[in-house]
């Protein structure tokens, strides 16, 4: 957990971004869900919780367009924290949102699973990871990414999760454009491949033995096809990002955020001052 400051009545904590950089489709399951295979990273790019304990329960956001009543995860853990320890669920709770939505890089599954390990430890709750991973399921089938959150190996529906070491270093840019992407109008187009491969084991492999080119080679996410169709403007992205010389470059989630990977940490900087005005969020980051 990332605690900004505290005060008697307040705390402010940074709920970070995730990127996958690799995404296999595994399964189709009876219930209708996917199953997945992820290599996942948290990113330096976070939403900033505001908590304060009250007598009723408000949450708040800088962005007008998002729910604050229990549509959202955090009124939901909440609520789910309320049912199953017992909690007083009465706080208010301000973020400031830096995690676009609909970008494929959890924010609102951040919020829940930062919510979620703050209140565990602040209210001596005496939770297991494995019990707030049962929980935070509940929420969404992000939400246990973000109550390990760090680099790891994701699959099932998201509830298993490997950590793994980072070995290899890179740096990161990412491009967000206007239009996000609705999960379930992806799934619409996605199509199952009869056939798999090996390139989340390489792209591990990469990752733990410092091996640059079989990272940038095995960058994989199989819901890109049918994130081209939904959302077009991302092939545009990918050339874009590929002419410019980035030596991977790939979509995180369901997108529609793109990412390029390079070791030029020079490029990234130009590459921000050139997509700035084009593309709704540019951003360098890193792996935290």
């Amino acid at each position: 957990m990332n605690l900004l400051s505290c005060t008697k009545v307040s705390m402010r904590i940074k709920a970070f971004a995730k990127l996958n950089l690799g995404l296999a489709v595994t399964n189709k399951r009876s219930d209708g869900y996917h199953d997945l295979k992820m290599v996942t990273v948290p990113i330096d790019l976070f939403d900033v919780l505001y908590i304060d304990k009250r007598d009723d329960i408000q949450i708040s956001t800088n962005k007008w367009y998002l729910p604050n009543n229990e549509k959202n995860t955090i009124y939901q853990t909440l609520m789910l924290l309320e049912k199953e320890c017992g909690i007083d669920p009465n706080y208010h709770i301000k973020v400031i949102k830096n995690i676009p939505t609909q970008a494929g890089m959890g924010g609102g599954s951040s919020d829940s699973g930062t919510l979620l390990n703050y209140l565990d430890e602040t209210l001596n709750l005496g939770l297991s990871v494995e019990k707030k991973i049962e929980l935070g399921l509940q929420i969404g089938a992000d939400v246990p990414y973000f109550v390990v959150n760090k680099p790891a190996i994701v699959s099932g529906i998201g509830e298993i999760i490997e950590p793994i070491q980072v070995n290899c270093p890179f740096h990161l840019f990412i491009v967000k454009p206007r239009q996000g992407i609705s999960t379930p109008a992806l799934f619409k187009e996605f199509k199952m491949k009869e056939t798999s491969d090996n390139s989340l084991d390489k792209l591990v492999y990469g990752l733990l033995h410092n091996d640059y080119e079989m990272v940038v080679s095995n960058l994989k996410n199989d819901l890109l096809d049918a994130a081209t169709l939904v959302h077009p403007e991302i092939r545009d992205i990918i050339k874009d990002l590929s002419d410019f010389g980035f030596d991977g470059v790939s979509m995180t989630g369901a997108g529609s955020t793109i990412f390029g990977i390079t070791q030029d940490e020079n490029l990234v900087r130009k590459a921000v001052v050139t997509f700035f005005e084009k593309y709704d969020l540019v951003k360098k980051t890193k792996i935290v």
